[in-house]
């Protein structure tokens, strides 16, 4: 099981009222962890895990927050972005393998609540990651308006996500193409990398362009790629900000898949115009 920094989705309900533009802000927070999970369970197991919600209040510590999780289906887009989806509706959810309690519970700042999560992977769970994810959010509070005052309230929703690995598990990576922009300032490399396996791989990369006489001149020794789902390809956008001269320029893209196989090398030709020059306009002739 290894964890990273959770993710955070924050949506402000507003209510506005006639009068001034006084605005009063909800200033507490909420953390959820593990962020990410990821169980490798045979088919027909069991296990439990603990979400720990940490709750606090700039304002009140004894007013409680009342909370709701939910179950939630993800993926990672083509371009890098994670996306959620009503639950069980994705091809490889394990959505209806969870059963979590509380649901809904009231939690009191300074305290840490827990919510128990049972997986219990079908006899027939086929090969591969199985993805699901618990979303937990906090309930509105009333808004209480005032005349000639406005309020704005922050509910937090946070998730968990799951990857459940059922054994049978592959994982290969393929680069498909590389392409590379420069416009004023700014250099764009767009790998498009594919995983052929059915579990998550989590590349590293590198990049070095070089110009006509094979001189360095953008080295990245460290570039950490977003992660490619089982099955799943994406092309997600490197943008370094870099001026480049006028010239041709060889870009190299180095890949490891971390799948077992040797890095692999992407290479691409850039070329960079001069920027056209803008004539001056001709003073007008005199009339003689």
């Amino acid at each position: 099981m290894r964890t990273q920094l959770f993710f955070v989705i924050a949506f402000l309900l507003i209510s506005l009222l006639p009068g001034s533009d006084t605005i009063a802000q909800d200033a507490n927070s909420m953390a959820l962890s593990p962020a990410r999970f990821e169980l490798e369970m045979k088919p027909g197991t069991e296990t439990t895990v603990v979400l720990n919600l940490d709750y606090r209040s700039a304002d009140d510590l004894t007013k409680p927050a009342r909370i709701l999780a939910s179950l939630s289906d993800w993926t990672i887009s083509r371009d890098g972005r994670v996306q959620y989806f009503p639950a069980g509706s994705t091809p490889n959810s394990a959505s209806s393998w969870l059963v979590y309690s509380p649901g809904e519970a009231s939690v009191t700042p300074g305290t840490v609540h827990q919510i128990r999560v049972t997986i219990s992977v079908p006899i027939n769970a086929p090969p591969g990651d199985h993805l699901t994810a618990v979303i937990v959010e906090q309930r509105p509070n009333t808004l209480k308006g005032t005349e000639n005052s406005r309020q704005m309230i922050v509910r937090y929703r946070m998730a968990s996500v799951f990857y459940i690995k059922v054994p049978g598990l592959t994982r290969k990576g393929n680069f498909e193409n590389l392409y590379a922009e420069a416009t004023d300032g700014e250099i764009t490399l767009t790998p498009v990398l594919r995983n052929e396996g059915n579990s998550v791989i989590r590349p590293t990369a590198s990049v070095t362009v070089e110009d006509e006489n094979g001189r360095t001149v953008v080295g990245l020794p460290e570039v950490v790629p977003i992660p490619i789902l089982g099955g799943a390809e994406t092309a997600q956008p490197l943008k370094i900000e870099q001026q480049l001269a006028p010239g041709s320029y060889s870009v190299k893209y180095q890949v490891d898949f971390n799948d077992g196989s040797p890095a692999t090398k992407g290479v691409t030709e850039l070329v960079v115009k001069p920027r056209p020059q803008i004539a001056a306009n001709p003073k007008p002739a005199r009339n003689p």
